[in-house]
């Protein structure tokens, strides 16, 4: 079954690619976007949450402050005259088992300068990363991955996950490996 929200959605992006709105393009975006959803579908991602708008700009915004922070880390990773040392790979327990979430939070961890997700494991909600910079605190990236969760969790979950996160059942100390 076709989903029209997935058509509208990948029509304007088809719009934006073009940079320009003409009677030819939109049909050409329609149809191209109905080819791509028959030919590739996507699963349906259950999502029991909601949005909440204040909680959504904290987590937007902390992100970009992420984004620009870890970017300056890398750049002076990159020119300082010490070598570049160790790097690790880190396990964390995630507390959230809903597949959007995790992918969401997996993202945005991902998307920060200086780790990288190797590995989701969606059954057990472990996020398997690669840290650059494996001489920092280890135990620090697994807060910042965590308060990350926290803050998808706040924006996007459902009342029963934010409980469960509030209350800490799920979680577990993770595993660090070097």
């Amino acid at each position: 079954m076709i989903r029209w929200t997935a058509v509208l959605g990948l029509t304007l992006l088809w719009l934006l690619m073009w940079g320009e709105i003409t009677p030819i393009l939109v049909v050409g975006g329609v149809l191209v976007s109905l080819v791509v959803l028959v030919v590739f579908p996507f699963p349906k991602a259950d999502w029991g949450g909601s949005f909440r708008p204040w909680p959504f700009a904290v987590l937007v915004s902390r992100f970009a402050f992420d984004l620009v922070v870890a970017s300056l880390q890398v750049a002076w990773l990159a020119v300082r005259p010490k070598a570049l040392g160790r790097s690790a790979v880190i396990q964390v327990q995630l507390h959230t088992r809903s597949d959007l979430l995790l992918v969401l939070t997996g993202e945005l961890v991902s998307l920060v300068p200086g780790t990288l997700l190797i590995e989701l494991d969606d059954d057990e909600g472990i996020l398997t990363l690669h840290v650059l910079d494996g001489e920092q605190d280890l135990d620090r990236v697994e807060a910042e991955v965590l308060a990350q969760e926290r803050r998808v969790i706040a924006a996007l979950g459902s009342r029963a996950e934010r409980d469960a996160y509030c209350t800490g059942s799920g979680a577990s100390t993770p595993e660090v490996t070097s």
